[in-house]
């Protein structure tokens, strides 16, 4: 795909959920004709195979993870999904989501498959897409070694968001800033470098009693806008973030 057509990025949302089966078409048209590319996130070994059956019928990209709310999965099960993922390496832009999350329990288990996860994305050369919800400074510690880090539906600490970015890591904003104080802040004290923006659809809509979709991104971008007006113009917010994402993934063109 050639991502030159687009304006915005939605670097994580779930297009492969079975929630999308009925309408899943019309998503993806609406964000194609906003001029948003998608990347989307198999989190299990089935979410894993719709995602590559996705990213080839619709022409957009995938990253290959798994979710750390399954912690509680046979090791067999667990391998499968690494294997699957390790065997279409090719294919995909980033591993991941994987990480901890401190509602899911059995936080020493969820550590041994993160850190199986971090070091086939080591392995992959690839970059890291972590969902740390809870424990991000947990899952810093673990991973500030490993492979280029991005977080996804970043919460945690202002400053462990600049230690990220210092590091050469990636802060992913998503629709929760359109409702969210805290991530309002969180932004408002952040410059541009590094962050990139999500809808983690069809989760986190930003309009109450909808199903988030990719082509919502742009309430990301507007909202950010808003917090930062006085210091950037809404294109030079949009172009920003857009090369960062391509920079993260490693888009060409």
């Amino acid at each position: 795909m050639n991502f030159n057509k687009f304006l915005y990025i939605d670097s994580h949302c779930h297009i492969e959920d079975k929630s999308f089966n009925k309408n899943r078409d019309e998503v993806i048209k609406r964000a194609f004709d906003g001029k948003v590319g998608i990347v989307t996130s198999g989190a299990s070994l089935g979410g894993c195979k719709r995602a590559l059956e996705l990213k080839n019928q619709y022409s957009i990209y995938a990253t290959l993870g798994y979710h750390p709310g399954r912690v509680n999965a046979e090791e067999k099960a667990i391998n499968e999904v690494y294997e699957f993922i390790r065997s279409n390496e090719k294919e995909i832009l980033a591993v991941g989501e994987i990480g901890l999350d401190f509602n899911s329990g059995n936080i020493e288990k969820q550590e041994i498959i993160f850190k199986k996860f971090l070091e086939l994305s080591k392995e992959l050369n690839k970059p890291s897409v972590i969902h740390a919800r809870g424990l991000e400074e947990k899952c810093f510690n673990i991973s500030k070694n490993d492979s280029i880090l991005m977080y996804h539906c970043y919460g945690g600490s202002l400053e462990l968001a600049k230690k990220l970015i210092d590091n050469g890591n990636y802060i992913s904003i998503s629709t929760i800033i359109c409702f969210s104080n805290y991530h309002q802040k969180l932004v408002k004290n952040l410059n541009l470098e590094n962050i990139v923006v999500e809808t983690d659809s069809p989760y986190l809509s930003p309009i109450k009693g909808e199903k988030n979709e990719p082509n919502n991104v742009v309430k990301v971008i507007e909202k950010i806008f808003e917090l930062k007006k006085d210091e950037y113009s809404l294109d030079e917010i949009t172009k920003i973030i857009y090369d960062n994402t391509k920079r993260l993934y490693r888009i060409q063109g």
